[in-house]
């Protein structure tokens, strides 16, 4: 299960603010306290309105200078990744492209020099999908058109678009289909989701969050935009990898047992 942090967000109040502020040692602590807990890549979304030039360029020097794994570029605005992508240290990965043609046409230049992992999110024109079916057949369109210019499906993560299910009670069954169905149809191609987005609006989000992650791994899911400092999500997720012969000889899980990450904090 590939790791991605979710926490360095500038849409979000307090990191925002930090952004704005150009407190380095804010996302120097972010940066190293989810690489801790076992974070593979972090996500990094400079989007302040009007900043995002500047803030992303700014925030991939700083949390390189600070930690070794490679970064997910979370933007849409080409120029902002064209500053960007030359100051990541390993390969990066994008966050994400969708089947607008504007968006596209806007970002393709930028994947096909730089080449990054990307993640093809399945949004389309007429907005966030309802059905497995309406993703699916966005995801066919995304996944066609990255091929027919050169990208190999161990490079796309299809993130088939969370919603919460607060709005729809048929988001989380819609969405666990479309996994299942699209790693199937198109095999070798990666399954990512911003698994926290399903239970906006709701009370105990990391309940939900947590079970959440489980079913959708038992479906295929291979990448996850969580909050690797929730420890019982940290642990369900070793757990679940071992129960779905994903770990080999349990080691990961083992090693998480050795590291004191499998201890959970007693109920209240």
């Amino acid at each position: 299960m590939l790791i991605i942090g979710e926490l360095i967000n500038c849409t979000r109040k307090k990191v925002g603010a930090a952004a704005a502020q150009r407190d380095a040692e804010f996302f120097k602590e972010i940066a190293r306290r989810q690489v801790d807990a076992g974070a593979d890549l972090l996500d990094v979304n400079g989007g302040l309105p009007g900043q995002e030039l500047e803030i992303l360029p700014w925030l991939v020097k700083i949390i390189q200078e600070t930690v070794s794994v490679p970064l997910c570029l979370d933007s849409a605005d080409p120029e902002a990744l064209r500053r960007a992508l030359p100051l990541c240290k390993q390969r990066a990965m994008i966050n994400s492209i969708t089947d607008e043609p504007a968006r596209i046409k806007a970002l393709l230049p930028v994947l096909k020099e730089f080449r990054p992992k990307v993640i093809a999110l399945c949004m389309g024109e007429a907005g966030p999908p309802n059905t497995a079916e309406e993703r699916i057949t966005t995801a066919s369109h995304l996944l066609d058109r990255l091929l027919a210019d050169g990208f190999v499906l161990d490079d796309i993560y299809v993130d088939p678009c969370v919603l919460p299910v607060s709005t729809g009670p048929e988001h989380g069954k819609a969405l666990l289909e479309a996994i299942e169905q699209i790693t199937t149809r198109y095999t070798g191609v990666h399954a990512s989701a911003g698994v926290s987005n399903v239970s906006f609006g709701l009370p105990v989000r990391k309940l939900l969050n947590e079970v959440f992650i489980i079913l959708l791994m038992a479906r295929g899911l291979d990448a996850g935009i969580i909050d690797p400092c929730d420890p019982q999500l940290m642990a369900n997720i070793r757990a679940a990898e071992a129960l779905l012969g994903r770990d080999e000889y349990c080691a990961n899980y083992l090693r998480a047992f050795r590291e004191g990450k499998l201890e959970l904090p007693a109920a209240a």
